[in-house]
């Protein structure tokens, strides 16, 4: 048996009050942390936005049971690593028998010399990883300082922020989750296979986009055949989101455990958190 981390014994030394009490605690301080995400995004890609429900169903309910777990990681101050965020699929998800599940093999961000989780990286079983790996920028250095900050860091044409790649891993596990993979089984949609990588990338960048019209940035061009490509993509995830929502009635929801997310509000513009949190961690 493997020994009990420093954590562990502290846990296993608390009364069940103050168990119950440190577990509220971490439970308020996710929902806290989920919610200046949600706040940091384009209204498009919160939960309740447009392209937003394969995260939320990536994310859960939001209580302990349920909720996915969110881990970061660090390069230790060196730079971007070259992945941002990370997601495991299912065996079922990737086409594979359920004993195909090898438990002891380690991750591609597990193995990397480069990178150090700050906890643990996210528990796995033969449906999946129970959440995603994300990259916590820690550095001062430039690339890491613009993919903390509003804007974001441009790389090849993209922008790339911490809560776009939260939001973005989230619904890599919002397409695994049974729910989606039974709504593609019983409609037929994809033939009623999962979505192979290159499908799910397609969705997840056409949404990223969706404002791009507006995009001083970007500066797509409008006449081009490349922006007529994404809005044809955006049209084609709005069907199949919406195929999906109607396909999740109150009895699916009840028997695969999730629930359709609130419309997106505007956000509160205020120091949050996780700005402090990334302040702090950078020396600022």
């Amino acid at each position: 048996m493997a020994e009990k981390t420093k954590l562990e014994k502290w846990l296993a030394s608390l009364t069940p009050e103050q168990r119950a009490a440190f577990d509220a605690s971490v439970e308020f301080g996710d929902q806290e942390y989920m919610g200046e995400v949600q706040r940091k995004l384009p209204p498009e890609l919160r939960f309740g936005g447009e392209f937003g429900l394969p995260s939320a169903i990536g994310y859960g309910k939001g209580t302990n049971e349920d909720r996915a777990q969110i881990r970061n990681y660090t390069t230790r101050g060196q730079g971007l690593p070259n992945i941002l965020g990370a997601y495991y699929k299912s065996m079922r998800g990737v086409g594979f028998p359920d004993e195909a599940f090898k438990p002891e093999r380690g991750s591609v961000l597990e193995n990397a010399q480069d990178i150090q989780f700050m906890s643990t990286p996210p528990d796995r079983d033969l449906l999946g990883s129970k959440g995603v790996s994300v990259f916590m920028p820690v550095g001062s250095n430039e690339a890491e300082r613009a993919y903390a900050s509003k804007e974001g860091y441009l790389s090849e044409g993209k922008r790339h922020t911490y809560p776009g790649t939260v939001a973005h891993e989230l619904t890599h596990r919002g397409f695994d989750s049974p729910a989606f993979l039974d709504f593609l089984k019983e409609t037929g949609r994809n033939k009623g296979e999962p979505l192979s990588s290159y499908q799910e990338h397609k969705y997840i960048d056409s949404s990223k986009d969706s404002n791009v019209a507006y995009d001083e940035m970007l500066r797509y061009n409008r006449d081009k055949g490349d922006f007529r490509n994404l809005r044809g993509a955006q049209d084609n995830q709005r069907e199949l989101l919406s195929e999906f929502r109607n396909w999740l009635t109150p009895e699916k929801q009840e028997k695969y455990g999730v629930r359709l997310p609130v419309p997106a509000a505007e956000p509160v513009v205020n120091p949050s958190m996780l700005d402090r949190l990334i302040d702090f961690i950078q020396g600022k």
